[in-house]
């Protein structure tokens, strides 16, 4: 056996790692589903007769716009099966595919993949494209995604026409319906001509998850790509929380996640542990760095420093406030400085979560109390105790 075919067929964590590639679509979006019904409102007039609908997502990076509109296609099609009513889609990525003449050949292709790539204007293929749907009986949802990058490279005429396309053709099921994706808001990047065939509510802005929602997301992707106990659930929680102090970003969340397990890979391990995800952070964006470290006050390392100690010494995703305090004095004392009282201490952790060395959250349920319970999302806590305890022995260190 080559030593490549033994990594390949050697132990690990994972079932199913295309589950965690960024295009894959699960069957439910969890922290999306008030999108989902905002989209299903606006185009339930296809199933009450209306011959197309219209519509924009837009918002950053991370948040599923993509994911959100291919599940939500997916399933109107689906439901709109039912009634007897025949509806495709395609996605075309416009950021890849900039002019008109590429996004029209590309809608075009889901029926005739064939078709040669010149020697076509566009109003020759949406003819060719309304045959093609009055032979099936069918109606199309097409999602621009990035939009803005054809709006901006070729403006909007593609966008009007498809808009229009039902124009000519008098009250009928085959037609088009656009549902446009974007990072930013593109009605303002429409001349007046497209814009007039938009209704000004038809758009839906999404913002950055917030950890509950983010937790979900992680949650569900564990289930579905790694083998059964192989990531606990605090160490889901830190996921999430370092993709919550990503701007609520998804995407970092589960390339973090798909990190992590290879890192345990790696080191043949059956668990991704805390360890690993702080590793995969740092290797995918580091905040914590040796300029930012040596900013920071003496006192303000020393609790930084208690609280790498306790996570590594056992080995968990948090620590209870209560145990790095104990840390802290132990710390103080290692050094020769007098431990400050609790109110300041306190002020120590704030100041580090302000700056975004450390990440807290507060006891779930079944706690008692209302304990506080922090983290250190993006580097090993045994790499954060070397390179703090080396600072606090530098000589000349400023208090």
């Amino acid at each position: 056996m080559s030593l490549v075919e033994g990594e390949l067929e050697g132990p690990t964590v994972f079932k199913d790692l295309a589950k965690l590639d960024f295009d894959f679509v699960p069957d439910a979006l969890p922290g999306r589903e008030d999108e989902q019904r905002k989209l299903a409102s606006i185009y339930r007039g296809l199933a009450q007769g209306a011959t197309r609908e219209h519509a924009l997502v837009w918002g950053p990076v991370g948040t599923g716009k993509t994911a959100l509109a291919e599940r939500f296609a997916r399933d109107l099609a689906q439901a709109l099966g039912k009634q007897g009513k025949a509806m495709v889609h395609v996605r075309v990525n416009c950021r890849k595919l900039k002019s008109a003449g590429l996004a029209a050949l590309a809608i075009l292709s889901k029926f005739d993949p064939n078709r040669p790539e010149r020697g076509f204007s566009i109003g020759e293929m949406l003819l060719d494209l309304r045959r093609h749907l009055e032979r099936r009986q069918a109606h199309l949802l097409v999602i621009l995604d990035e939009v803005d990058a054809l709006l901006r490279s070729d403006g909007s005429n593609l966008v009007y026409d498809l808009t229009r396309f039902n124009d000519d053709a008098g009250p009928s099921w085959v037609g088009v319906s656009l549902l446009m994706v974007s990072q930013e808001n593109v009605l303002p990047l429409l001349d007046p001509a497209a814009l007039s065939t938009f209704k000004q509510t038809n758009v839906v802005a999404i913002q950055g998850y917030a950890a509950p929602q983010l937790e979900g997301i992680v949650k569900q992707r564990v289930q579905l790509a790694f083998q059964s106990g192989a990531v606990d659930a605090d160490t889901v929680l830190l996921v999430a929380d370092a993709a919550a102090a990503q701007n609520g970003n998804a995407r970092f969340a589960i390339e973090v996640l798909q990190k992590a397990g290879r890192l345990a890979d790696d080191e043949g391990a059956s668990r991704v542990t805390p360890e690993h995800v702080r590793a995969a952070q740092g290797d995918t964006f580091s905040y914590i760095t040796t300029t930012k470290l040596q900013a920071l006050p003496r006192h303000v390392l020393l609790t930084l420093l208690a609280l790498a100690r306790r996570l590594k010494r056992e080995g968990g995703a948090y620590a209870t406030t209560g145990s790095t305090e104990e840390a802290y004095k132990l710390a103080c004392e290692e050094v020769g400085e007098e431990p400050r009282a609790h109110t300041q201490f306190w002020k120590y952790v704030n100041q580090l979560k302000d700056g975004g060395f450390i990440v807290g959250r507060l006891s779930g349920k079944g706690q008692a109390g209302t304990t506080q319970f922090l983290s250190i999302p993006d580097a090993p806590a045994a790499v954060v105790e070397q390179k703090v305890a080396e600072l606090l022995r530098a000589p000349g260190r400023q208090p």
